[in-house]
C-alpha cells in the first residue's frame, strides 16, 4: 500500500473535465481514498463559496478535512469553521496594483473570503462569468479607502487572454517585486502575497497534521500548480498540463477528460 497520506488536487483541468464534471471514474477514486483516510483536499484558486457544491458532491465535509482556496491565500477546514493558513495582500499592494491597471484600462477586482470589491463601474463580462460561477457577490465601491475593514486574499484581473498577456509583460518591478503574479487560466491575471501559493498551504496543511511532505501528492495542470507540484512527494502532471508542469513533475497522468485524477489516484496511492 501507498505510504501518500495528504492528496492536493485542482480543479479546472484537472478534478473536472472540459464539461466541468467529476466523472465517474474520478468521484469512485476520491471515495476509496477517503474511505483509507487519506486527505483529499481540494487546491484552488476559486473561494469557498465556489468549491462548496464539489466538496459536497465528493463528500469531503466536516472539520476534519480540509480545502485550499484562493491559490493558497487561505486554507482552512471543508466547512469554514477554522483557518489554518491566511496570507492576506495589503491595502497598500493592492492600491498600487488596483492603480496599475486603471491606467491601463484593464478590469481587476479583490476577494475576500466570500466577497468580491471592485472600483470599477464596468463589469467585465469574464469577471461576470467567474463570480457567478463560484458564487461570490460583487460590491462596486467609490474607491479603495472602503476596503480598510476588508481582509482581502488577491486581486484578479478579468480580460480576454491577448490584453492580459500584454498586461502581465508589462508589470512594473515595484509590483512584481511586492506580490506574487500568477495566472491560474487564460481569462485570468492574479494577485497574491508572496508568501501565499499552494505549495506554502499544502506544507502547512501537512506540517499541522503531522505529515512528512514526502508522503503527499500534488495533481495539477496550470502555472498556479507549479509550487505544489514542486514541494510535494509526488508531484503529479496532467496530460492537457502547460509544458512548465510536466517539465518539474515526476510523473505524468492522463487528460482531465480521460479520468488522470482517477488514474493517478490508483497508480500512486490506493
Amino acid at each position: 500500500m501507498s505510504d501518500i497520506k495528504i492528496v492536493s488536487i485542482d480543479i479546472d483541468g484537472t478534478l473536472l473535465n472540459d464539461q466541468h464534471e467529476v466523472t465517474p471514474a474520478v468521484h469512485q477514486a476520491i471515495t476509496m481514498a477517503l474511505e483509507q483516510g487519506i486527505k483529499i483536499v481540494i487546491t484552488t484558486g476559486r473561494p469557498l463559496t465556489g468549491v462548496r457544491p464539489i466538496l459536497n458532491e465528493l463528500g469531503i465535509t466536516g472539520s476534519d478535512q480540509y480545502v485550499i482556496t484562493h491559490n493558497g491565500g487561505l486554507m482552512q477546514t471543508a466547512d469554514g469553521s477554522k483557518i489554518l493558513f491566511a496570507t492576506p495582500l495589503s491595502l497598500t499592494n493592492w492600491k498600487m496594483i488596483n492603480q496599475f491597471m486603471q491606467a491601463n484600462s484593464t478590469y481587476i477586482q479583490v476577494e475576500s473570503q466570500d466577497s468580491a470589491y471592485t472600483t470599477n463601474h464596468r463589469v467585465h463580462p469574464w469577471a461576470s462569468f467567474e463570480n457567478s460561477l463560484v458564487n461570490l457577490p460583487l460590491y462596486v465601491l467609490e474607491d479603495d479607502e472602503a476596503l480598510h475593514d476588508v481582509e482581502i486574499i488577491k486581486g484578479i484581473a478579468n480580460a480576454e487572454v491577448n490584453e492580459l498577456d500584454e498586461i502581465q509583460a508589462r508589470i512594473p518591478a515595484l509590483i512584481s517585486d511586492a506580490v506574487s503574479v500568477i495566472r491560474s487560466t487564460a481569462n485570468n491575471l492574479e494577485f497574491i502575497n508572496k508568501q501565499a501559493s499552494k505549495g506554502n498551504a499544502l506544507i502547512a496543511l501537512a506540517r499541522e497534521l503531522g505529515v512528512d511532505m514526502s508522503q503527499t501528492m500534488a495533481i495539477g495542470d496550470q502555472e498556479n500548480d507549479l509550487t505544489m507540484i514542486e514541494v510535494a512527494g509526488v508531484g503529479v502532471a496532467m496530460e492537457n498540463a502547460i509544458d512548465r508542469i510536466k517539465d518539474i513533475a515526476n510523473v505524468q497522468t492522463a487528460s482531465n477528460n480521460d479520468s488522470g485524477v482517477a488514474q493517478a489516484l490508483e497508480t500512486y496511492v490506493l
